[in-house]
């Protein structure tokens, strides 16, 4: 008999990739989305649509569906955009959460959790410092404070009710199916468009301007340094630690960091341009609260479960590049 899993927020980049590791890896997969306009025709995946802070919605979901695996990918995902949000941040990214638990521990006691949680909820760090499982948390943002709020009940329903649950402290992933929204994105896309001949594009940004304008992009703090790696790479993370035989908490990073001024560099060098003549600094795009430096340390999870990432920086930002020109040539085209 197959195995089942249910993805909640399935309709995002992590969710696209998961998905496709668990059609691969035979299971009847089952997607939780808010939005009917995300469901994608797939064969092989059950679409359930609803808001997963409706606990009688998420009830008749877990009971119809009993899933032996749950990934709970469902969240406002930008921190940023938290602070426009703060009570359905709350909601979504917090209480949600202990709602699934809770639902498990009445439904599918057997079933195995992973709750996606964020290298946010560590808060400022010192550029040569490495974040770990030990490390305090030192949230500021309602995004970040409701994660680790998230992260702290799977912690405590699990010691309390011996239930299979885990999180995977996740650090700044990226692919080409990142939204134009997320600043990686905004920098691929604008390499791209630039390559291709291109001074102005309407795909806008948060502000609602067009993300390439005069031939440059508006950016904010171009010294943040984080750590950038692979989606794809961190979706196999997520399925080793649900799979293992003890549930804990994992860092889910490359161990590397990169400011933003390099991804820049990066991303134009792939399209052989200067990135001085195409990106500026922005002070209105400055986050008054934000990450300036994270760093993940691994470790734990490359002893314990044998994972680490295995996409470097270059090729993560080459291929998000040439899939942003792929995208805007086909668009141009029509």
């Amino acid at each position: 008999m197959k195995k089942s899993a249910l993805v909640t927020g399935g309709a995002g980049q992590d969710g696209c990739y998961l998905v496709d590791k668990l059609l691969a890896d035979d299971y009847s997969v089952h997607v939780q989305s808010r939005h009917a306009g995300a469901k994608p025709t797939r064969e092989g995946v059950h679409w359930h649509i609803g808001d997963p802070t409706d606990y009688h919605f998420m009830e008749r979901l877990v009971s119809s569906v009993r899933p032996d695996e749950i990934f709970n990918l469902a969240a406002i995902s930008r921190p940023a955009a938290s602070w426009n949000e703060p009570l359905e941040t709350a909601m979504l990214n917090a209480v949600m959460p202990q709602q699934l638990c809770d639902l498990m521990r009445k439904l599918c006691p057997n079933s195995r959790l992973f709750q996606a949680s964020s290298s946010e909820i560590f808060g400022e760090m010192s550029q040569d410092s490495s974040q770990n499982e030990e490390t305090p948390f030192k949230p500021m943002s309602p995004y970040a404070i409701a994660k680790a709020y998230a992260h702290r009940i799977i912690g405590a329903y699990r010691s309390q009710y011996d239930l299979h649950l885990s999180a995977g402290i996740l650090f700044n992933h990226e692919s080409p199916k990142r939204p134009l929204s997320f600043v990686s994105q905004k920098i691929a896309h604008a390499a791209a468009a630039v390559s291709l001949g291109l001074s102005q594009t309407t795909d806008l940004d948060e502000r609602g301007r067009p993300i390439l304008q005069d031939g440059k992009v508006m950016l904010g703090d171009l010294s943040v340094r984080r750590d950038f790696g692979y989606a794809g790479d961190y979706i196999e993370a997520m399925l080793l630690i649900v799979r293992s035989d003890r549930p804990d908490d994992y860092v889910i990073g490359s161990g590397e960091q990169h400011s933003i001024a390099e991804f820049c560099e990066t991303a134009f060098r792939v399209v052989g341009r200067d990135w001085q003549n195409h990106v500026i600094s922005d002070p209105g795009l400055i986050r008054k609260t934000d990450n300036r430096y994270t760093r993940a340390d691994p470790s734990k999870i490359h002893t314990q479960l044998g994972w680490r990432a295995t996409t470097s920086f270059e090729d993560l930002v080459g291929m998000m590049v040439r899939s942003r020109i792929e995208a805007i040539t086909l668009a141009t085209a029509d």
